[in-house]
């Protein structure tokens, strides 16, 4: 029973947590916050560790960092970019069934929004802590999309 109770427990804290600055800290990461930066604007006392790791997956998450398993999936020859569906494009409809209820559908568009993945577009880093301190970086280099430096005020390039 204790299993349940703990499990519960922590469901119930990831579910407030991403209630509470989830959005906002995802927000504030494509805005090109820092982590520190991220803490002192938010009104919810998220700790550090919380907006490490949402900082973290949403830049994954929006391919700003490409680690090395991540970019042996996505190799392709130099000339031809693969394109990557924006999670952001497309519209959302509206569904009603035969009882009236409603339901949301996302409908990707295909278009040249759509973000396409070009090696010439990221950097190798070693060590990201440069960049962003405070966040999870692998040992193992990880690819950085040179946004990213501008918008973290790195002057890397």
């Amino acid at each position: 029973m204790s299993d349940q109770n703990s499990f519960f427990a922590k469901a119930l804290h990831d579910f407030t947590m991403n209630a509470a600055a989830g959005d906002s800290v995802r927000h504030l990461t494509d805005r090109g916050f820092t982590l520190s930066q991220i803490k002192e604007t938010l009104s919810f006392p998220a700790p550090e560790e919380y907006i490490a790791k949402v900082m973290w997956e949403r830049l994954i998450e929006t391919r700003k960092v490409i680690t090395n398993d991540t970019a042996r999936e996505l190799s392709v020859p130099a000339q031809t970019p693969l394109r990557l569906p924006d999670q952001r494009s497309g519209h959302i409809i509206e569904q009603r069934d035969r009882y009236g209820r409603k339901s949301f559908l996302r409908v990707q568009k295909e278009s040249p929004e759509e973000t396409s993945f070009s090696p010439e577009d990221y950097v190798l880093i070693d060590n990201g802590n440069d960049i962003i301190p405070g966040l999870p970086w692998p040992k193992d280099p990880v690819w950085v999309h040179k946004s990213l430096l501008r918008d973290t005020s790195c002057h890397m390039l």
